[in-house]
């Protein structure tokens, strides 16, 4: 099935909120010792008041992948600092699919079509931030030409966790 791309508006919300905790829970339910800092996450991520604030944002830009219904989606900042850096770029917030499509090359067609609008947007890096655990991830983005730069913690009151950051040159 094809896979279609395109820019979430005000009323994608909803969409956004339902599949942002669901696919965050599949994915990286495990690595968190507490259940309710986990919800404060999601909250903060995908509540629809903070949904609504960023897809009003001219900064962030939101996408939904879907063929015949939503698999994933990414949020893009065009204009970030980089962490303990004086550089800025474009950052890919999120890049998240569905289970039932991780392996089935949606993720690179979503990953080049950012690349695509970074490159038109003329910014000279694209960043990202990855858990160090996530192994696969980070080999998925080495494979399209980011390289590690740095690493930061990241935490909460319960732990804490390292952060990979990603970088590469457009």
């Amino acid at each position: 099935m094809t896979l279609t791309i395109r820019k979430a508006d005000q009323q994608d919300k909803s969409v956004l909120h339902r599949l942002g905790a669901e696919i965050y829970r599949a994915h990286f339910a495990h690595l968190w010792q507490s259940a309710s800092e986990l919800d404060a996450f999601l909250a903060a991520d995908y509540g629809l008041a903070q949904l609504e604030s960023s897809l009003s944002d001219d900064n962030v830009s939101w996408w939904i992948a879907e063929n015949a219904h939503p698999v994933g989606f990414a949020k893009v900042t065009w204009s970030a600092e980089i962490p303990n850096s004086d550089l800025s770029g474009v950052m890919l917030n999120k890049l998240y699919l569905h289970p039932a499509e991780t392996g089935s090359g949606s993720g690179k067609q979503m990953f080049d079509e950012v690349v695509t609008l970074a490159r038109e947007q003329q910014r000279p890096v694209l960043w990202l931030e990855v858990l160090q655990q996530n192994r696969r991830a980070q080999q998925f983005y080495a494979a399209r030409g980011m390289k590690t730069i740095r690493e930061v913690m990241f935490s909460t009151a319960s732990q804490q966790s390292v952060v990979c950051i990603m970088a590469m040159d457009l």
